[in-house]
């Protein structure tokens, strides 16, 4: 991550996985100001200033971190389309959360929609209203997954740790079955498949939908399902024959910061065409 530093310190957006009392994983969305950040030196830590950090309080992240100390860190600039996972073990000391860092890996920046992202002095916003919670998705969030471009997902390996990557496609991508099951088609990545390697031991997932522009984030924890060489005639997976499915245990419906701005740049040049 040395090489990473000042792209680390100038984030202000921040994705996260983290596993709950039950085993079940979590995506979340932290939203900070450039700053909020701070590497060591010799990139073997990473302190969070959760001072400088939107307040979400029914996140379950800081539950989590209270029981489990995996977390796996997504820091993406949207508009660059540049990332870098980072992940490791974490320990909440008052507004600080310290990352002892395990692993860091720069990725590919295919399949990122570009947006700007801007919010005054996140860490001075009032705390968000309360959220919904439900089992079974409801009209309202099934309208929010269905004209989704990005989503974050969230796996965890016992022995490597939780790890958090970016999904993205074209609106519509992901579509939800009469049985609500999400089915997902899945595009040529890095070769790595870290997200479809820890399905293999543990097939539980967490996903979170950020709806910026109505400022609301829908966070799903569940189980995974992977489909090898499917057919796939209208080209949906862009040749890879792959898809996935989630079945949906829980769901937090919640607000984003009001004063929060977006705006659409552009679509991904590597959306697959067949949608």
């Amino acid at each position: 991550m040395r090489g990473a530093l000042p792209f680390v310190r100038q984030q202000k957006m921040l994705y996260a996985a983290s596993v709950d009392a039950e085993g079940q994983v979590w995506a979340s969305v932290l939203i900070g100001e450039a700053g909020f950040l701070n590497p060591s030196d010799d990139a073997a830590s990473l302190s969070v200033d959760l001072s400088k950090v939107a307040k979400q309080p029914h996140d379950p992240l800081w539950d989590n971190l209270r029981r489990d100390d995996r977390i796996g860190l997504l820091l993406l600039d949207l508009q660059t389309r540049k990332r870098l996972k980072v992940n490791g073990d974490a320990h909440l000391q008052g507004e600080e959360l310290i990352v002892q860092v395990t692993e860091s890996v720069p990725i590919c920046p295919r399949y990122i929609q570009r947006r700007t992202l801007s919010l005054e002095a996140p860490g001075q916003q009032p705390p968000l209203p309360t959220a919904q919670r439900g089992t079974a998705l409801a009209p309202a969030q099934i309208e929010l997954i269905t004209h989704a471009d990005t989503f974050f997902l969230a796996s965890a390996h016992d022995v490597h740790g939780a790890d958090c990557s970016h999904r993205g496609g074209p609106i519509g991508f992901v579509k939800i079955q009469p049985n609500g099951v999400l089915r997902i088609p899945d595009y040529n990545g890095n070769s790595m498949f870290n997200s479809f390697g820890n399905f293999l031991l543990n097939p539980r997932a967490g996903l979170t939908f950020p709806d910026y522009a109505r400022r609301r984030m829908l966070q799903l924890t569940g189980t995974v399902e992977m489909f090898w060489d499917q057919p796939d005639p209208d080209d949906v997976t862009g040749g890879t024959g792959r898809f996935w499915e989630f079945t949906v245990d829980r769901w937090i419906d919640s607000p984003l910061p009001d004063q929060l701005q977006s705006e659409f740049v552009d679509a991904s040049p590597f959306l697959p065409a067949g949608h």
